[in-house]
């Protein structure tokens, strides 16, 4: 077994959401291709994911929102770039997305295959009593099941994946 091969994973429910596209090639801006839109526009709320390049987990990553928006006009089959979605804000994002696809411009344009993978969370009801009025509110594990696939990465290969820099 391999710790960092995303065949390792695939038997816990990671599906290939889309292939990585930077038609700039300098890490600006990514679009993605083959997408699987059932994942992509899913409007859940609880997802571990990887960005894997070559077969390899590069990144770990959690998130509680939707890994992409749709468009609500247009045809465009991309995700509505920003914050609202984890793959709508890599394709423009802050100063730590640029970071990773600055880094991962490089496996591009050298050739390298680089997806995005992830699985979808459950998220249980749980009651909790407000002002004596008992209410169901959703508890999701998506942090929590990240620190585990990082912690099973740590402890068989003795290191994080590369773009992670820190457990957390």
């Amino acid at each position: 077994m391999n710790a960092l091969n995303i065949d390792t994973f695939l038997v816990d429910g990671f599906e290939l959401v889309c292939k990585v596209v930077d038609p700039s090639g300098e890490g600006v801006e990514w679009f993605y291709d083959s997408i699987n839109e059932e994942v992509m526009f899913d409007d859940h709320r609880s997802w571990v994911y990887f960005i894997v390049v070559d077969g390899e987990i590069w990144k770990v990553g959690e998130t509680g929102n939707p890994l992409g928006i749709r468009y609500k006009r247009g045809t465009s089959k991309q995700p509505l770039p920003g914050s609202r979605s984890r793959l709508g804000r890599y394709r423009n994002g802050d100063e730590s997305d640029w970071v990773v696809r600055r880094r991962l411009a490089e496996c591009l344009t050298q050739g390298s295959k680089v997806e995005f993978y992830a699985k979808k969370c459950p998220i249980a009801a749980v009651e909790i009593t407000i002002a004596g009025n008992v209410e169901n509110v959703g508890s999701a594990i998506h942090k929590d099941l990240e620190m585990e696939y990082l912690d099973f990465i740590f402890e068989e290969t003795g290191s994080l994946p590369r773009l992670n820099k820190a457990r957390k």
